[in-house]
């Protein structure tokens, strides 16, 4: 292996000029942490850097030698001008940013293009994975977590360090061939396809997102330091009380689901459903059917007041001091985290926050939300997707699809369809576009919608929902029929994202979510490609939902640049149906 490990300034400086030359770099970091359980990127600190060249020119930079301020700016100057090849890039882009204040945004991510290549298969993507994988190398990961403050690291951990490198130069152009390979309705164009020669579009936009992604980790949402702890104690206080009365009335803890199920049946004569393992049913979805009943609102309000809990609770442990009024929560995102390419997010998870929990989440003075999502988005994708011909034409003519449909199975007019109709109508829509059984949508229309209806009406409305919408009808015994042959099959979202489905509900399900999670990525970066120098920053995603934090003053030009990206995004995957999106700013999350 050829590599140098350079603790010398001057020598530093000369061998990044010497890389000006390549297109692009292969990248690793090793970082000193405190706490490998609750890594600081804002405080733990780069050790090595380590790049390499096509050649296998391996050069390891240890920053605890050299003279970092002298390095600093040609080193940026560097990594921000050419492509970046690593493993997991969101981990070092983050370090490089809050440590030396370099942003590349030019990259090839192996990791991604390792999740991308298995198909929503349950492979492994670590490097020691992916590397035995494309180039059959043994990668020894013991020295990861050794103690890299050493004021002389030791010829192990040196060598460690550029094995790392070399494993990314082995892998690279494995998983680029294995990309290009890949039959797709688009084509990649730009910077991505420029420098990496990469032609897959779903690599192209996902690596294209990857330092944006990093962006949004490391700029956190903005929450009220005292709304947060207000509600914090208000619930807290609330919650002791109704789960003590709780247990001194009915003398059952509400937590243990078999003390609960057998109170419910020997106590309250319930008729619990029994699940799959031949238990009894106590869900939330389950007593809902019993609300008349005090016991029960008892019960499903201490269920309720013990999540929101937990959640505020989550929310003040990952919170760190922004300014004197605000709190700001990083998140921490897994850029893939569905086999249909959306994002999950832990610690705290912020995608699942509650409209109780949204209003905490308000802009530092000075500065406003954006809050955008895009229009019944799911049903405009489906209607493309399968060229279902009379939903096209509702879009066209701009109706509201919800009402059209209810129009539609009622035989009502249009105009005289009611807030009730409607809601049935959004439970027939999303629950039949991805082929629920006539039982299940009785069930999903009174747990989602709370509008019950019985078992004889939805099979009538399920009837007449695939008569009308017959392009969904051909669709689903289209995939059926596959199905049956193959057991598994790929599907394929409108961007060219391929997904592998061995069970109905997913093989409809995953290529309509997975164009939705295209579009959204899209609109990122073509936001970020359009801001400029405008003070705004995308601060979270949820699913079909962007907000961006933006200096007061600069508001109204940032919301039409999202707009616009929005609508870009949009119309290269949808070409027949007119994309529809809602944007607004506001002073807190819940303001829409």
């Amino acid at each position: 292996m050829n590599y140098e490990y350079i603790t010398d300034t001057t020598k530093a400086l000369e061998y990044i000029k010497k890389l000006e030359n390549e297109p692009f770099l292969f990248l690793d970091t090793e970082i000193v942490v405190k706490d490998f359980k609750n890594i600081d990127f804002f405080s733990d600190k780069i050790r090595l850097i380590q790049l390499g060249t096509q050649n296998k020119k391996i050069f390891v930079f240890d920053l605890f030698k050299i003279d970092k301020e002298k390095i600093k700016p040609v080193l940026k100057n560097l990594l921000e001008n050419k492509g970046i090849v690593g493993h997991n890039l969101k981990f070092d882009i983050k370090f490089l940013k809050t440590n030396l204040d370099i942003f590349p945004t030019l990259v090839f991510d192996t990791m991604i293009a390792s999740q991308i290549l298995s198909e929503g298969e349950n492979d492994k993507h670590s490097l020691l994975a992916v590397s035995k994988r494309e180039a059959n190398l043994e990668l020894d990961k013991t020295y990861q977590s050794s103690t890299w403050n050493l004021e002389n690291l030791t010829e192990e951990q040196i060598k460690y360090s550029a094995k790392d490198v070399l494993a990314l130069i082995e892998i690279f152009p494995s998983l680029r061939d294995k990309l290009n390979s890949v039959e797709t309705p688009h084509k990649a164009t730009g910077k991505v396809y420029e420098i990496f020669k990469v032609k897959n579009p779903v690599s192209a936009v996902e690596f294209t997102f990857v330092p944006y992604l990093a962006l949004i980790e490391l700029k956190g949402m903005p929450i009220s330091k005292e709304k947060l702890d207000s509600l914090l104690n208000e619930i807290s206080s609330k919650y002791q009380r109704i789960y003590i009365d709780f247990i001194r009335q009915y003398g059952v803890d509400p937590f243990s689901p078999q003390k609960v199920s057998n109170w419910l049946i020997n106590k309250l004569n319930l008729p619990l459903p029994k699940t799959e393992k031949g238990s009894y049913s106590s869900q939330d979805k389950v007593l809902k059917k019993f609300l008349d009943k005090k016991p029960i609102q008892k019960l499903l309000e201490i269920r309720h007041t013990k999540k929101l809990l937990d959640k505020l609770k989550e929310l003040k442990q990952y919170a760190k001091e922004d300014t004197k009024t605000t709190y700001r929560v990083h998140s921490d995102y897994r850029q893939i985290g569905a086999p249909t390419g959306r994002m999950s997010s832990s610690r705290p998870n912020l995608q699942n926050i509650t409209y109780e929990i949204r209003k905490l989440f308000e802009a530092k003075e000075g500065y406003k939300l954006i809050i955008a999502d895009y229009s019944q988005i799911e049903l405009r994708i489906a209607s493309e997707y399968t060229n279902e011909e009379t939903m096209i034409k509702a879009f066209k003519e701009g109706k509201d699809l919800h009402k059209f449909t209810a129009s539609l199975i009622t035989g009502k007019p249009y105009e005289e369809i009611t807030k009730e109709e409607r809601k049935l109508a959004k439970a027939i829509n999303f629950g039949l576009i991805y082929g629920i059984s006539p039982k299940s949508l009785m069930e999903y229309a009174v747990n989602n919608y709370g509008v019950e209806i019985t078992l004889k009406e939805a099979k009538e409305f399920h009837e007449k929902f695939f008569q009308y919408y017959k392009g969904f009808k051909q669709w689903h015994d289209s995939v059926k029929e596959k199905l049956k042959k193959q057991h598994k099959i790929i599907v394929v979202s409108l961007l060219g994202r391929r997904m592998k489905a061995s069970r109905f509900t997913d093989a409809v399900n995953y290529p309509i979510q997975a164009t939705g999670s295209d579009m959204l990525k899209m609109a990122v970066n073509f936001f970020y490609k359009l801001k400029g120098n405008l003070d705004a920053y995308i601060i979270n995603l949820v699913h079909d939902e962007i907000i961006v934090e933006v200096e007061e003053s600069q508001a109204e030009q940032a919301k039409k640049i999202l707009e616009e990206s929005m609508l870009k995004a949009g119309k290269i995957l949808l070409k027949q149906v007119p994309v529809e999106y809602e944007v607004s700013i506001a002073n807190n999350w819940s303001e829409k």
